[in-house]
């Protein structure tokens, strides 16, 4: 096999996955052995077919192919193949051995949103029903768990294991379920806890696998003076987290998704931060008007929106709903109630440098001091960097390609 059969092989592997055809395992084992030079077991071919699955389908095919073959080379670069995904195995059998409540991580890696499917999962485990090999070839793929446990519910409802592909979006899309789950989580920070509602696999993404540089960034920086312009907040995990780490901080969050919006202010409300954190529904861009936002996906805590702008391409493809959008300079100016941000993040899926552009004036202000902004590539990371030095930051960590957030502080 060489390079152009990998990708080929890759090709014909993921077209059937699509298409619901049944995947060639021996075209996968062949895949597996040219890059590692040794031949997989069973089990590894059965996790990396479910692997596959995980590749967001709006990806063109080349794109899909690319994430392959990264994922792939990493293993060359010293990084075991499923190393992640079977630590995770482990700690679930361990949990249930020690009867030791599941983590967020383990939660999200098996689409268990609430507790009936915690209890389902522990139970076929207990009884043998569900092995360490078969779980392994299930984790990330809550369609082939629901078929394995679909004769061990025990429950008058209807259990369906839903998990998220790479980009943190549905695997099944989106659907209406018969029943929907509604876990209360508690989510710790140096500061103290906050509680924060999962009703599906999107919103338990965002408590298991948080941006740890994100994370990292406030825990650093925010202080009982912060005021946090959280701007694309998706459910206000991070607007929740930066008033939740130091009292006294402050939060405004920004987000047009209308299940989000909803979400995040019925977060704030349980929480009782009303008085710390005030959520506006607008899309913060580079001009000023009413419009429409394209929602992907219209569940809470959904995020890779089509957003302001957008086109239908396919039919049903893309929900509508209404939008004001703002710049943040025309926002800081009609909203003289709201204090200037110490601290700004944007995180909008795609139209960052629009929201730059358009708070051209709010980053003047002398209390703004630390921005983390996430770009798509370099040539975003050189504007970027050149409108926000005229304003007197500078990047707070050295640079890198591609993809990512990049954090700026200003110190004078």
């Amino acid at each position: 096999m060489d390079q152009q059969a990998l990708r080929t092989t890759i090709q014909k592997a993921l077209i059937s996955l699509e298409t619901g055809q049944r995947v060639d395992k021996k075209e996968v084992g062949a895949c597996l052995s040219f890059v590692w030079g040794r031949d997989p077991s069973a089990e590894e071919v059965d996790a990396a077919v479910t692997q596959l699955r995980m590749i967001p389908s709006f990806l063109g095919m080349d794109e899909k192919i690319g994430l392959v073959l990264h994922a792939l080379d990493e293993t060359v670069a010293g990084t075991p193949f499923l190393q992640e995904q079977k630590l995770s195995v482990d700690e679930l059998f361990d949990s249930v051995t020690a009867r030791k409540p599941l983590s967020f991580k383990v939660r999200h890696d098996f689409g268990v949103v609430g507790d009936m499917h915690e209890q389902c999962l522990t139970k076929a485990i207990k009884e043998g029903k569900l092995t360490r090999s078969q779980a392994l070839a299930c984790i990330n793929d809550g369609e082939r768990l629901t078929k394995h446990l679909s004769g061990m519910n025990h429950f008058s409802v209807p259990l369906i294991f839903r998990t998220t592909d790479y980009n943190g979006m549905p695997q099944t899309g989106y659907r209406v379920d018969a029943v929907t789950f509604q876990q209360v989580v508690h989510c710790q920070t140096p500061g103290g806890s906050f509680a924060l509602m999962v009703s599906n696999e999107s919103e338990l993404r965002q408590v298991a696998i948080p941006e740890h540089d994100t994370l990292n960034w406030l825990n650093n920086t925010i202080n009982q003076d912060s005021v946090l312009f959280d701007v694309g907040a998706n459910v206000g995990y991070y607007s929740l987290y930066a008033v939740s780490c130091q009292p006294g901080a402050r939060a405004v969050a920004f987000e047009p998704a209308p299940m989000n919006i909803a979400r995040i202010n019925a977060n704030i409300h349980m929480n009782h931060l009303d008085s710390s954190i005030l959520a506006f529904p607008i899309a913060l861009s580079d001009e000023t008007r009413v419009q429409k936002f394209g929602n992907s996906y219209l569940v809470s805590g959904g995020w890779s929106h089509r957003g302001i702008d957008s086109r239908k391409t396919v039919p049903g493809e893309i929900f509508f709903s209404g939008c004001v959008g703002y710049t943040m300079d025309d926002f800081v100016r009609s909203a003289p109630f709201v204090s200037p941000p110490t601290h700004m993040k944007i995180d909008v899926d795609g139209p960052e440098m629009r929201v730059l552009r358009g708070a051209m004036t709010t980053l003047q202000h002398p209390n703004l001091r630390h921005l983390l902004i996430e770009l798509r590539d370099d040539q975003e990371a050189v504007e970027a960097e050149f409108i926000l030095k005229k304003f007197g930051f500078q990047p707070a960590r050295p640079s890198f390609s591609g993809f990512g957030n990049r954090i700026f502080q200003r110190s004078s």
